[in-house]
């Protein structure tokens, strides 16, 4: 699925023509609008979309495409069991930073039960399990409140119990993250990168299972 026509879909293109730049595409991707222009070019040039002085607009096929998206993704939603598969890359260290904060550490603790490593493991999914993600999100996580600390607002944020490896973990979602939808922050009562044989670039599976 391309991420970039179902963001189009969401501001209206199913409908009617939209005006969209390729700056703000860029800016919602986090990519150059170099970069935007050749996505949106593909999608034009497999008759996905259509170009006019009024803006941009899902076809036929664009539309149909979605339809088998949204079957495929019915079936999805009513999974027990999610299985993502990626590779690990380098964070910003911003996980570090929040998930050391006392308040974090200690909510986090009280609806998981462990006291987190201070650090995330960021795990690229493929772009085929897009879907997936998106379909985790349907089920109803388990949410930390935020807080107020030194006149600064801390963000809530959202957990998915999981195991990475045969180790206890957690996916979570920052409210305010800056990833995109193919970026997956884990946290563990485990130094994650010494329990397992892993590094930056390493494949890595990460089970989600709802009774």
């Amino acid at each position: 699925m391309d991420e970039l026509l179902l963001f189009l879909a969401e501001k209206g293109a199913l409908q009617e023509p939209v005006h969209i730049t390729t700056k703000s595409i860029g800016a919602a991707f986090s990519m150059s609008q170099q970069n935007a222009s050749v996505r949106l070019r593909k999608l034009i040039d497999g008759d996905l979309i259509s170009k006019t002085e009024k803006g941009l607009q899902l076809t036929e096929k664009g539309k149909k495409n979605l339809i088998s998206i949204y079957s495929r993704m019915k079936s999805i939603f009513q999974q027990k069991r999610f299985v993502f598969n990626g590779k690990i890359v380098k964070g910003s260290d911003e996980g570090r930073y929040y998930i050391s904060l006392p308040q974090y550490t200690q909510k986090i603790k009280d609806v998981v039960g462990f006291t987190p490593f201070p650090g995330t493991l960021n795990i690229e999914l493929d772009e085929s399990q897009i879907e997936t993600r998106i379909a985790l999100r349907e089920h109803k996580p388990i949410i930390i409140e935020g807080f107020k600390s030194q006149g600064r607002s801390f963000g809530p944020a959202e957990l998915y119990p999981c195991t990475i490896g045969g180790y206890a973990g957690a996916l979570i979602f920052p409210f305010r993250s800056h990833h995109g939808l193919r970026i997956l922050e884990i946290i563990s009562p485990y130094d994650l990168t010494k329990k397992l044989p892993i590094s930056m670039g390493s494949k890595i599976n990460v089970e989600v299972v709802f009774k």
